[in-house]
C-alpha cells in the first residue's frame, strides 16, 4: 500500500507541474490562457508518466551505474529516450486510433508524422538533467514524507475519484471529435481547435470556455469547419508561392 502511495504521489505532482507548464508555454505561445491536454482538468497524464519514468530511472541510476561523469550522460540519454518513446506511444494512440492530434511537430525539422522530433527530444533530455541534477532528490524527500502521513491516503482517493470522471468525460470528447474526423477524413488537432474556438467565441460575442470548451456539440462542429477551412486556405496559399517561385 505505501508503494502504491508513493506511486500515486508521483503521478500526481508530475502531472499538475506539467500542467502548469503547459498552461503558461500556451499562454506566451498564443497570447490567450488555453487550457493544455485533452482532460479537464488541471491535469496531464503524460507529464505523470513522464515523472515516473524519470523517478525510476534517476533511482536506478543512483543505485548502479550514475556513479561517474560518463554515468551521468548515459543517464540523460537514456531519459531523453525514455521520454520520446513515452510522447510517441501517446501521440500515435491519439493520432491513429482517435483521429485527435495532442501536439503537431509538422513545422518542425527532422519530425516523424508530427509526434516526435530532434528538437523536442533535446527538450526532453534538458528536462530530464534539469530532474535529476536539481528536483530529483527534493521529490524524493516530498514523497517519503506525503507517504507517511495519514493524509496522503485522502488526496490519492480524492484526486483518483476526480480523474477518472474527467477521464471518462474527456474520452467522450474525443469520441464526438474522433467522430468529426471521420466525416470530414481528416485529424483533427486539438489545440488548434481550443484556440479556434476562443477567437470564434470573441467574434460572436459570446463566452468562452476554460474548462469544458468542447460542452456544445454543434459549436465543436462549426469550429471544426473554419479551423479547417483555414487550413486549406494556408495550403492553398503556400502552394501558390510555391507555384510562383518555380
Amino acid at each position: 500500500m505505501q508503494a502504491f502511495s508513493a506511486i500515486a504521489m508521483i503521478f500526481i505532482i508530475g502531472g499538475a507541474l506539467g500542467y502548469l507548464l503547459e498552461l503558461f508555454y500556451r499562454r506566451a505561445r498564443h497570447g490567450k490562457w488555453i487550457n493544455p491536454g485533452f482532460l479537464s482538468g488541471p491535469f496531464l497524464p503524460l507529464y505523470g508518466v513522464g515523472t515516473l519514468l524519470l523517478f525510476g530511472i534517476c533511482s536506478l541510476g543512483d543505485a548502479t551505474f550514475a556513479t561517474t561523469p560518463w554515468g551521468k550522460v548515459l543517464l540523460i540519454l537514456l531519459i531523453t529516450v525514455a521520454m520520446t518513446l513515452a510522447e510517441l506511444v501517446t501521440g500515435l494512440i491519439f493520432a491513429e486510433g482517435m483521429k485527435v492530434r495532442l501536439w503537431d511537430y509538422s513545422g518542425l525539422w527532422g519530425n516523424f508524422r508530427g509526434i516526435i522530433c530532434p528538437l523536442f527530444s533535446l527538450i526532453w533530455g534538458a528536462i530530464g538533467a534539469l530532474y535529476y541534477f536539481v528536483l530529483h532528490r527534493h521529490l524524493v524527500t516530498a514523497v517519503m514524507w506525503l507517504r507517511d502521513n495519514p493524509f496522503d491516503t485522502f488526496i490519492v482517493g480524492m484526486f483518483f475519484g476526480i480523474f477518472l470522471v474527467d477521464l471518462c468525460y474527456s474520452f467522450h470528447v474525443v469520441t464526438l471529435l474522433r467522430a468529426l474526423a471521420k466525416k470530414t477524413q481528416s485529424i483533427i488537432g486539438f489545440e488548434p481547435l481550443k484556440v479556434r474556438m476562443r477567437v470564434r467565441a470573441k467574434r460572436l460575442h459570446s463566452k468562452s470556455r476554460f474548462l469544458f470548451p468542447f460542452r456544445n456539440a454543434r459549436e465543436v462542429e462549426n469550429a471544426v469547419s473554419e479551423e479547417q477551412g483555414r487550413t486549406e486556405e494556408n495550403a492553398s496559399a503556400t502552394d501558390e508561392t510555391t507555384a510562383e517561385t518555380k
